[in-house]
């Protein structure tokens, strides 16, 4: 349950980090901010990604803190979680067996699909001719 929440929140950071850093970097082409913030607009790039990618985190911690004290939440994670834990997974070799059939049959339906596309352009041709 808990690597569930710091999945999220890792991936929260990210997402909010790049799209912080995507306003900023937007923002910082602009003239007015440029005069009005002269210091946050100088910042380089790499000190750009780095920041925001702090801020992602800060903002995404206290998300995912707030989500998780929530006791509904908790209730449904854990519900899941029991729910994950009762499926019945597939073995290594089910899973390769699985995928070599739909690999072949894949393959037959695409020799199969261009013969016939053959067929009938050869059809096509005694028909209409080779179109000089």
């Amino acid at each position: 349950m808990l690597a569930g929440f710091f999945a999220a929140g890792m991936l929260g950071a990210y997402i909010i980090g790049k799209f912080v850093h995507g306003v900023w970097d937007y923002l910082a082409n602009k003239d007015w901010f440029a005069q009005t913030l002269p210091r946050i607009a100088s910042v380089g790039d790499d000190e750009k990604t780095t920041i925001s990618l702090v801020i992602g985190g800060i903002a995404a911690l206290i998300l995912v803190l707030r989500t998780y004290r929530k006791p509904d939440v908790r209730a449904w994670t854990d519900d899941v979680a029991g729910e994950l834990t009762k499926v019945k997974w597939p073995t290594k070799k089910e899973v390769y067996n699985s995928t070599v059939v739909v690999i072949a049959a894949s393959a037959i339906a695409t020799i199969y699909l261009a013969m016939l596309d053959r067929l009938w352009g050869f059809i096509t041709n005694l028909i209409y001719g080779d179109g000089s």
